[in-house]
């Protein structure tokens, strides 16, 4: 350690050196000390790796730093005549002197030469140390066990690590060593780590654990520690195994009958833990204080830094830069400062890192320049997509790629002085080549994925079969995340979220490929229902409007009534492909269940409206009033009414669900399978609703209300055939069996 004492005696006699004035070390903050203090681990807890965050960094003792910056920077310059005088005194004189010095600078003065050591270091010098000490209660206690002038070189001197001899360690005041983060990872373990005298797992309530040290600190460089807990404490891995041979050796002989050693070795065990508590109670109080000083370093340093960069900005804006564009890059003129260690801006400092700051400016104002054109252009693209029909918005290419048509290039690409100005005329008479050059490319790349049945197909006959239902696209980028992507049917579907940003995303998704899995369970539900998968278009099944049950699902009881959810043919297309994607076995084959007229007609009278009218979802059908913001039906209703004058406004063709818009999924119907609801009372004259009852309930209906006390079928109820068709596991169209023509 480097307060070894000296082998020599220091001597009375002065040097005889004395015809020039010797200055005393640290008399006055210099510049390059000045930097020293200011450049501490400046290295926030949760970056494991400082210097990409932060640059390059010099690991400082940063208590040593702050105490110098306190005592060297007096508010009025001490102006001193008698330098010389001190060195011409007799070493009781000077260690009377030295006692009203701080311990850093009697550890200041211990460096200079070996002359000024041996008289600090002398054994004669410790009362020296701890009056300095005692002077300065600010400071933590010595730790027991540890001298006044240890403690000092503890406190202040380099973080030489033990183990590898390179700076950067911190002393951790519950060991009283200094490892840098790679020697403590090799000399600190966590208990469950370490092993006992028989190679077993040592818990945290052994014996040992409470009779050396432990340590909570998680880092070399840092003195912030973990929450205090036996699992998080760290015992230093030599003395504990050593204390573990020596607890074992001791029990071996006591459990030998040795006598009197039980007692003894009690009476040493509670010595032992009270010494033990009163090291962790002193590094506490050391790690305490030195997470202060850390702390008032931060916010000094943080103070002083945005002090530079206001300057730094003032400068940049009085170069001619504009005000918003130093504003936003702030926070990198703040990291280029700490980067080039820039601690006070000096003219020459400034001159230094000009050009990195120019550069980030410089930077930030192309970036804008290129972001007020795109947003010029593409405001006036949002003007062009309101003329045109309301209907036609959602199949629109996205507006970030107008800076994509070439009319633009010489606009968007012109120096980047000022943002410059574009008719909108000439502007809007590109949309319409645009549009159509993005649709066709959309349609190719989507075309691509089926194969070709015949070289002589044109391309509007490849483009038509995209309507027939079992052209089940699936988006790949969001299919495992989002329900949009997972089935795409008809060109308009699959156009609508090709140009559509899903959220998470910077880009459209630009992934899709056919699967078989949905293909299949499209073939089945046409098979189902008595057509051909070759020929059956999206709009034949729409206009059936079928209802369907999951053949593979089991009932699901709800307020005590077990069922099955009623789909339509495009929500089961969805619920297959969701139980492909979660893998389960029951769904490996597509079972549906067509239900009859009768039974999609009572499903039908108690699903809830969809989209809801309540939502904000919907607009005009005749205007763009709406463009940039739905409404709820209702409102939209009354704006036709208002603005159009049209007296019942139709939905759907004067109101309309604006599809730019993604919406909650559909609450599907559960129909009740046990009890059955699948009876009807003939003695009830039709009413708006078409209302199947469940056996018991309409036997007391019956008898409540039409006072038939024993009814008979087919003259007071009748029962309804619920499914009318059921899918074959492999489906075959020409074995399907005939649906009734649907109300």
């Amino acid at each position: 350690m480097a307060s070894a004492t000296p082998d020599t005696p220091p001597t009375t006699t002065t040097p005889e050196d004395t015809t020039s004035e010797p200055q005393l070390p640290f008399f006055e903050l210099g510049e390059t000390e000045y930097k020293q203090v200011t450049s501490g681990p400046r290295i926030s807890s949760c970056h494991s790796q400082p210097h990409a965050y932060y640059g390059p960094i010099s690991i400082r003792n940063y208590i040593a730093g702050s105490t110098k910056k306190v005592l060297r920077t007096p508010k009025q310059k001490v102006q001193s005549n008698y330098k010389d005088v001190f060195l011409r005194l007799p070493i009781e004189l000077k260690l009377l002197v030295l006692e009203h010095l701080h311990p850093i600078d009697i550890y200041h003065f211990s460096q200079v030469s070996t002359y000024f050591r041996a008289i600090s270091m002398n054994p004669k010098a410790a009362g020296v140390w701890k009056t300095a000490f005692e002077c300065h209660p600010d400071l933590p206690g010595c730790p027991p066990g540890v001298t006044a002038r240890q403690w000092a070189f503890m406190l202040f001197g380099p973080g030489i690590c033990l183990g590898c001899g390179k700076y950067g360690a911190l002393t951790d005041f519950a060991f009283l060593k200094q490892y840098c983060e790679l020697c403590m990872r090799e000399n600190y373990s966590y208990v469950n780590a370490l092993k006992d005298a028989t190679g077993r797992p040592v818990p945290v309530e052994h014996i040992v654990c409470s009779l050396v040290p432990r340590s909570y600190r998680y880092h070399g460089l840092r003195y912030t520690t973990s929450y205090v807990n036996l699992a998080n404490a760290k015992y230093f891995r030599k003395d504990f195994n050593a204390m573990m041979k020596k607890v074992t050796l001791i029990q071996t002989l006591i459990n030998n009958d040795v006598p009197t050693l039980a007692e003894l070795f009690e009476e040493y065990r509670e010595a032992l833990k009270a010494h033990v508590t009163n090291i962790h109670l002193a590094s506490d109080t050391a790690n305490t204080w030195a997470m202060e000083v850390f702390r008032r370093c931060s916010v000094e340093y943080d103070t002083a830094l945005r002090e530079i960069t206001e300057r730094c900005k003032t400068r940049l804006h009085n170069l001619g830069h504009e005000t918003q564009d130093i504003n936003y890059v702030q926070y990198s003129i703040s990291h280029a400062l700490r980067q080039d260690s820039v601690y006070k801006l000096t003219s020459r400092a400034f001159r230094t890192i000009r050009p990195k700051l120019e550069s980030l400016v410089t930077t930030r104002k192309v970036t804008r320049i290129k972001n007020e054109r795109q947003q010029l252009l593409e405001n006036i693209y949002r003007d062009y997509q309101k003329t045109v029909d309301p209907d036609c918005w959602q199949y629109l290419p996205p507006a970030r790629l107008v800076n994509t048509i070439e009319g633009f290039s010489e606009f968007i690409n012109a120096p980047y002085t000022e943002r410059g100005s574009m008719d909108p005329g000439h502007a809007v008479s590109l949309f319409p080549d645009f549009v159509s050059a993005w649709t066709k490319k959309q349609q190719v790349k989507t075309l691509e994925l089926f194969p070709t049945e015949s070289p002589e197909e044109d391309f509007e006959t490849r483009l038509a079969k995209l309507e027939l239902v079992t052209s089940v696209v699936t988006c790949g980028d969001c299919k495992l995340k989002v329900q949009e992507g997972r089935v795409l049917l008809g060109w308009k579907h699959i156009c609508r979220h090709r140009r559509t940003l899903i959220a998470g995303y910077l880009e459209p998704c630009s992934k899709y490929e056919i699967n078989a899995n949905a293909k299949a369970a499209a073939a089945s539900l046409v098979s189902c229902v008595g057509l051909d998968p070759a020929t059956t278009t999206i709009q034949d099944m729409d206009v059936r409007n079928d209802r369907f049950l999951c053949g593979n699902c089991m009932s699901e009881t709800s307020h005590g009534i077990s069922g099955l959810k009623a789909y339509t043919w495009h929500e089961c297309l969805m619920h297959s492909m969701e139980m492909h994607i979660l893998n389960n076995v029951m769904h490996t084959s597509p079972a549906w269940l067509l239900l009859t007229a009768e039974a999609t007609k009572f499903v039908k009278e108690h699903e809830y409206p969809h989209p809801r009218p309540i939502s904000e979802i919907w607009r005009c059908n005749k205007c763009a009033a709406h463009y940039d913001g739905p409404v709820t039906q209702e409102e939209a209703v009354q704006h036709a009414k208002k603005v159009h004058l049209i007296i019942n406004p139709v939905i759907g063709v004067d109101v309309a669900y604006d599809r730019r818009f993604s919406i909650r999924r559909r609450k599907a119907f559960r129909l009740g399978m046990d009890p059955a609801y699948e009876v009807r009372c003939k003695r009830c004259p039709d009413i708006s609703i078409y209302k199947l009852w469940e056996m018991q309930d309409l036997t007391v209906h019956l008898r409540t209300k039409h006072q038939i006390l024993d009814p008979v079928e087919g003259e007071d109820w009748m029962k309804i055939n619920m499914i009318a068709a059921a899918s074959a596991a492999t489906p075959a169209p020409t074995d399907a069996p005939e649906q009734p023509s649907n109300p």
